[in-house]
């Protein structure tokens, strides 16, 4: 699990980067809904894992 964070939050910040950067042009904007999108699947991941982990058991 260690490992798999290590990698998942740089790489779901570059992609919603990435992602929001292909779709906006006004860089305030790029940034803005970019941090917005991290935090959105940073949040579907951590339920999705405790969703997994609860049933695990």
């Amino acid at each position: 699990m260690q490992l798999a964070v290590v990698y998942a939050i740089p790489l779901t910040a570059g992609i919603s980067l990435v992602y929001c950067a292909s779709r906006f042009e006004m860089p305030e904007k790029i940034v803005r809904s970019a941090v917005l999108m991290f935090v959105k699947t940073i949040a579907a991941l951590v339920a999705l894992y405790l969703i997994l982990l609860y049933l695990s058991r």
